[in-house]
């Protein structure tokens, strides 16, 4: 998993916050391609649940923070992610056989699809909010 400069929102603190994000998941992905770390893929996912809930609080601090429409859309997406990633660390912790692959390719097409689709459109609006403060 890669950073790309067209994932930006314009928002320099998401911004920074999308790319550590990006480096966490890029770092699970490699460590588990070479099958070093499938021990300890519970507390990895812990650490990425931890982070990324701090992350889904800053970015819905600042949507509301810009009357941002979709806040109510945007949280439902952030807390089904969070569940889903929990009921996986819950099937872990009681010895259910979890593929690290697939969860991997699962988190990192829902983190790119989530920037590019969703997170992308707070960009629009703090250019509108922008536009219309002048």
């Amino acid at each position: 998993m890669e950073w790309y400069d067209t994932y930006s929102v314009g928002v320099p603190e998401i911004d920074q916050q999308h790319k550590e994000l990006v480096e966490l998941v890029s770092h699970l992905q490699s460590k588990l391609s070479n099958g070093s770390v499938t021990q300890e893929l519970g507390g990895a996912l812990r650490f990425l649940v931890d982070y990324t809930k701090r992350h889904f609080a800053d970015e819905e601090k600042f949507m509301a923070s810009i009357n941002y429409a979709e806040l109510p859309h945007h949280k439902e997406l952030h807390k089904k992610l969070i569940n889903d990633v929990v009921l996986i660390l819950l099937d872990i912790k009681k010895g259910k056989a979890v593929d690290p692959l697939a969860f991997i390719d699962f988190l990192t097409d829902w983190l790119i699809n989530h920037i590019r689709y969703e997170d992308k459109k707070i960009a629009k609006s703090v250019a509108l909010t922008s536009t219309n403060k002048r």
